[in-house]
């Protein structure tokens, strides 16, 4: 009988081992807009954040992404959600090695700006989150 408890015991760790790190994981990023720089902050997301992704997605270090903008005139908290898939905890804990040689290679020289208009003059970040999905259309 403890023979058995002790298998059943075994088989449960060896289970609950190889199920960590397979729930789909979101970053979740919430960014608000500065000094009326709309155009700008749009500029640094497309032609950075989205230039990452895509060479990421690429890679497969990460399972998609969203970028959303909220309509001008609105009073929310943030004007910007940026959303970042990984396939489970695993891609996500191994996303900063694997981003930094993407930064490295696509701007050597940092971030592109629009009008030479630093980050900071133009966007606030407000909050993140790392997010487990609960649940999916798929």
């Amino acid at each position: 009988m403890i023979t058995r408890a002790i298998s059943l015991l075994s088989l449960f760790v060896v289970l609950n081992i190889t199920n960590q790190g397979t729930k789909p994981i979101s970053e979740v990023s919430l960014v608000k807009i500065k000094n009326n720089k709309r155009e700008e902050a749009l500029f640094f997301y497309m032609n950075n954040w989205k230039v990452f992704r895509e060479a990421a997605l690429k890679k497969g270090y990460i399972v998609s992404y969203k970028l959303f903008v909220s309509k001008q005139g609105s009073n929310a908290d943030f004007d910007i959600m940026l959303i970042t898939n990984y396939k489970d905890s695993i891609q996500f804990k191994n996303s900063e090695a694997n981003f930094a040689p993407i930064l490295k290679s696509t701007r050597p020289q940092g971030p592109k700006l629009m009008n030479d208009v630093k980050r900071e003059d133009f966007i606030e970040h407000v909050s993140s989150s790392v997010t487990e999905v609960v649940t999916s259309e798929r």
